[in-house]
């Protein structure tokens, strides 16, 4: 509607300017020519040149039409870029209707105007159109900021009834401002903010310190700008960590007490990350060292002596030895550890004796196996199988006291005796007692090299037989 409006004045405006500027042109020409003719005439020179100061001042008018109307034009256009989209956005209709009409009947006036070629009254409405606005805009930017103020300070003072007609009323004036939106929610928000605080509240009156930081989180994730409720999340949820590593500690303590090590660790661990560095934790920790290393000991003995019942000291040795490692100050395990070791040994060494009896025909031997039976006895009570073994090892010792008959065979020619026992003479074959054991056998024949023959009866055997010949002449 305005371009057409603009068009239509614009081409009446130039019709008007060609019929003066024609008419100009007409009365010029016919100045010249009368103000040649009359060249002579001074007198009546003088009149031509006041009858052709006419038409110069209507050339001079019509220019100053002209830029007239350009300065309307620009002037328009800047108000309709840089004022009017305000007053659009301003959104009059809302909340000053008066004022809303009073600019569109200015801005009718200023295009009626020029559309009639009054470029004068057309500037004049249009400055009055300027200044209007203006004003307008100003008053709305006022009531706009107080209308803000009112509305933050009633969020202040959690007023949601105030805050929303701050708010809207701030709304109106200015529907796109980004603060005007962001502080609308707020107090949009506002009475679940408060109901969060109340319910809040009532948790710290019940003294249920994990609801009310429940409830400050939630309230706090509305109102991340409120200092006030973030201190108070913040010095709670400090509290309760104090409260959880207090529990975590004190349940660890009663774990102990209950000798439960697997409890009282899960509560180490969980109290540990809470706190790394408190000194409680090392109370706790030494606790549960102390009855632990109690347990390990305890249930190390109970393995020791069920493997002691069973008569198997192999096993018990390595439980007692394995324990040492970790008491090696304790009496038990120090005891049990040499009984083991000392019956594991003393078995062993029965049962080599009983395994290889033809051993103990050596005399250092078979004096090593009775201190060995009579060490068994002292503490044969305490194993089944050293017992066994020591009184199987005894029937083996006292054979070894059964004479054997042992025959000598020889040529008649040889002289033999036992180095040690006695003689045995010159003989074809004779047979002698002997007890289980080594002798040595010596011939000797004249001419000849004497010989030794070393021989070991073991016992048990019914008869033994030994050749002694010196057959190797000299």
């Amino acid at each position: 509607m305005l371009e057409e409006k603009l068009r239509q004045a614009s081409e009446s405006s130039t019709r008007q300017r060609h019929r003066m500027v024609l008419m100009a042109v007409v009365i010029l020409v016919f100045s010249v020519v009368i103000a040649v003719a009359l060249s002579l005439f001074d007198s009546k020179m003088q009149q031509t040149s006041t009858t052709q100061s006419l038409p110069v001042h209507k050339l001079a008018s019509e220019i100053d039409q002209s830029v007239l109307r350009e300065q309307f034009m620009q002037r328009l256009g800047s108000y309709e870029r840089e004022l009017e989209p305000g007053i659009v956005g301003a959104n009059l209709k809302s909340w000053n209707m008066e004022k809303d009409v009073a600019l569109a009947v200015l801005k009718e006036k200023s295009l009626s105007a020029f559309g009639t070629g009054d470029y004068a009254t057309a500037l004049k409405k249009l400055t009055e159109l300027e200044v209007n606005a203006k004003e307008t805009l100003k008053q709305r930017d006022t009531s706009f900021a107080s209308e803000m103020i009112g509305a933050e300070h009633a969020l202040s003072q959690d007023d949601y009834t105030k805050g929303t007609l701050h708010i809207t009323k701030a709304l109106l004036l200015k529907q796109d401002d980004q603060q005007a939106q962001t502080l609308a929610q707020k107090i949009e928000l506002l009475p679940e903010l408060l109901r969060l605080i109340k319910k809040a509240d009532i948790a710290a009156i019940e003294n249920n310190p994990q609801k009310e930081y429940d409830l400050l989180v939630q309230a706090t994730n509305i109102a991340p700008d409120r200092e006030v409720l973030k201190q108070r999340r913040n010095v709670l949820a400090e509290r309760i960590r104090e409260n959880q590593f207090s529990s975590f500690i004190n349940r660890g303590l009663v774990s102990v007490e209950k000798k439960d090590i697997r409890t009282a660790r899960l509560h180490y661990k969980k109290a540990q990350s809470l706190f790394s560095g408190r000194p409680e934790l090392r109370v706790l920790s030494d606790a549960i060292l102390k009855i632990s290393g109690e347990l390990d000991l305890k249930q190390s003995i109970t393995r020791a002596n069920r493997a002691i019942a069973e008569d198997d000291w192999i096993r018990a040795q390595s439980v007692y030895a394995e324990s040492y490692r970790r008491h090696a100050d304790d009496k038990t395990i120090i005891d049990g550890l040499q009984l083991a070791n000392k019956i594991v040994s003393l078995q062993q060494n029965l049962a080599d004796y009983i395994n290889r009896p033809q051993r103990l025909a050596s005399r250092n031997v078979l004096a090593a196996a009775r201190d060995e039976v009579v060490q068994a006895d002292v503490i044969a009570s305490y194993s089944k199988s050293l017992s066994a073994k020591s009184a199987e090892l005894k029937t083996l010792l006292a054979s070894m006291n059964v004479k054997i008959a042992v025959f000598v065979k020889s040529d008649n020619q040889t002289y033999i005796l036992v180095r040690g026992v006695g003689k045995v003479g010159l003989t074809s074959g004779r047979e002698i007692q002997l007890k289980p054991g080594e002798y040595i056998f010596e011939g000797s024949r004249a001419g000849y090299r004497s010989k030794l023959v070393q021989v070991r009866i073991p016992a048990g055997e019914t008869s033994f037989m030994v050749e002694v010949v010196c057959d190797e002449r000299i």
